[in-house]
């Protein structure tokens, strides 16, 4: 009975009388924080006759969820809509330095309605809660579902880019974090992406709101920013110290100097991380890193080097095995089947002297008298 008047209402709280509301779009830039490099997006809903300026958000979670990391690698993590006071919401942003743009929404009343009972739907205690899916379910795509429910008509050809381009676009100025989720992404992202799908990014969606019409008119009735920030310099140590300049100059290093002290901790970071990507395509519940063709290179079998290498004993078989697996991940890489990161290029040549000296081993065994 609570819920039923609960509903009730927030639902009195928006009146179309005098069709007083305004909905709108916000686009929040990128942020510093691995969650926030993509972005984000929000529906700010305005009754100015009854004083009511809320946003509706989408993504929003608990960092202190029992489990949070096991969680989120699994799928299992919950994002839930959250009402929140849009002047509170843009001095969010504001104080991390990251822009929020608005689109206003060129509405009929009665869409206006459709859109805000949808809203209201959803944040419902019983249906607040979701799944997240970082191409399928997020602030985004949430916000363009509910958008064609009332009618608007996204364009759906395929576009150049693949969707592992559209991501990795937003990670020039983080060249590590670029490699590390290049790394766990499978080969089902380097499908061309298509405009709809796009919009799974804040930007993008934006873009395509920006390109749309309704009955006839555009979708978009008038842009504003919201708030002004500090213009930073984009400058960032990632870019000195990249993956491809370090795993460069370690190339050269190993190719004269390679003792089996750093041929176990390269054999072991290696397989340690063989094992992740492995387990991320067996347990988790985001498809996006299942057929992952990584673990062709990146193997868990250079484990098996590590006790050989304690003991200075040499497996051609093994070898020859690994040095055939870095074989296939280079037409793997040529034909676009998957496509790597471009810091990978040195870590399979650390991994090629790796097995070709193994390979030219001989196993030194005590002699007898």
């Amino acid at each position: 009975m609570k819920k039923i008047l609960f509903f009730i209402l927030l639902i009195s709280q928006i009146s179309f009388a005098n069709d007083s509301v305004e909905i709108s779009i916000l686009t929040c830039s990128a942020g510093q924080e691995v969650y926030s490099v993509f972005g984000h997006s929000a529906i700010r809903v305005i009754d100015k006759e009854k004083n009511i300026d809320e946003v509706y958000n989408f993504g929003m979670f608990d960092f202190n969820a029992p489990n949070f990391e096991y969680k989120y690698l699994k799928g299992k993590l919950k994002y839930y809509i959250g009402i929140q006071e849009t002047q509170d919401f843009i001095k969010n942003y504001t104080d991390e330095n990251r822009v929020v743009s608005e689109q206003t929404l060129n509405l009929t009343l009665k869409e206006k309605r459709n859109l805000v009972s949808n809203l209201q739907l959803l944040y419902k205690p019983e249906n607040r809660y979701y799944l997240y899916s970082f191409l399928d379910k997020n602030c985004s795509t949430e916000i363009r579902d509910l958008l064609s429910q009332i009618g608007i008509n996204f364009k759906n050809q395929e576009l150049k880019e693949s969707n592992r381009d559209l991501i990795s676009s937003y990670l020039k100025e983080m060249p590590w974090l670029k490699l590390g989720i290049n790394l766990v992404l499978g080969k089902s992202l380097d499908r061309n992406s298509t405009r709809k799908q796009s919009m799974f990014l804040p930007d993008y969606l934006q873009k395509e709101i920006g390109a749309s019409e309704l009955n006839g008119k555009k979708l978009v009735k008038y842009n504003q920013n919201l708030n002004l920030v500090e213009s930073k310099s984009q400058y960032s140590i990632q870019n000195i110290f990249s993956p491809i300049l370090v795993f460069s100059l370690l190339t050269i290093l190993f190719l004269f100097w390679f003792p089996s002290a750093v041929r176990i901790i390269v054999s072991l970071s290696i397989g340690i991380t063989g094992l992740f990507v492995l387990a991320l395509w067996l347990f988790s519940g985001h498809e996006e890193v299942k057929s992952n063709l990584n673990i062709i290179w990146c193997n868990p079998l250079y484990l098996l080097y590590i006790p050989l290498l304690i003991k200075n004993k040499t497996n051609k078989i093994l070898s020859l095995t690994l040095i055939v697996s870095l074989s296939i991940s280079a037409l793997i890489w040529i034909f676009k089947v998957q496509v790597f990161d471009i810091s990978m290029l040195p870590i399979l040549t650390i991994l090629g002297i790796l097995n070709f000296k193994e390979m030219k081993k001989t196993s030194k065994f005590p002699t007898r008298r």
